[in-house]
């Protein structure tokens, strides 16, 4: 991936259009949702699928709690078009909150089943390796500087 400051960033309204366009496109977004003491990440995988006719389009859902206390949810979505999906992704979730990214064709559907802090360190090289072997400390610091990214990318999309 390409450093966040080198992202181009994305509505969820654009998505259909990008998808049309450029078929081999593929998308992630991500918001983080604040609940009580836990944060839970919600990501989105969406690609066009070559194989399928039928339902081409494709769209992969996760939620996941930062520290993984509980058990990742994870929905899938498939539809005939673009237009559709992000339709059905509306009424799924509030995607109007996502900040969307082009993701390389190496990034697959597997990267939103991570948990928060490995997916973010896949996605945004800046951040460094994960290791799971850190401190709690430091692992703490680096959640605190995936949040700051997020919110800087949120910012840089309302901004644009």
């Amino acid at each position: 991936m390409r450093n966040s400051e080198q992202l181009s960033l994305y509505f969820a309204d654009q998505l259909p259009t990008l998808l049309i366009a450029h078929p081999t496109f593929k998308f992630i977004g991500l918001k983080i949702n604040q609940e009580e003491n836990q944060k839970a990440l919600h990501s989105i995988y969406i690609e066009k699928e070559d194989v399928s006719d039928e339902l081409p389009f494709r769209a992969l859902v996760t939620v996941a709690e930062w520290n993984g206390k509980s058990e990742e949810e994870e929905f899938f979505l498939e539809a005939l078009t673009a237009e559709r999906l992000i339709e059905k992704l509306h009424h799924f979730d509030d995607i109007g909150s996502f900040v969307f990214f082009k993701i390389p064709s190496s990034v697959t559907m597997d990267t939103v089943n991570m948990y928060p802090q490995p997916m973010f360190c896949k996605l945004f090289p800046e951040l460094g390796e994960f290791d799971s072997k850190v401190s709690a400390d430091q692992l703490l610091k680096l959640e605190e500087k995936s949040v700051a990214l997020l919110a800087m990318l949120e910012e840089r999309l309302k901004n644009s």
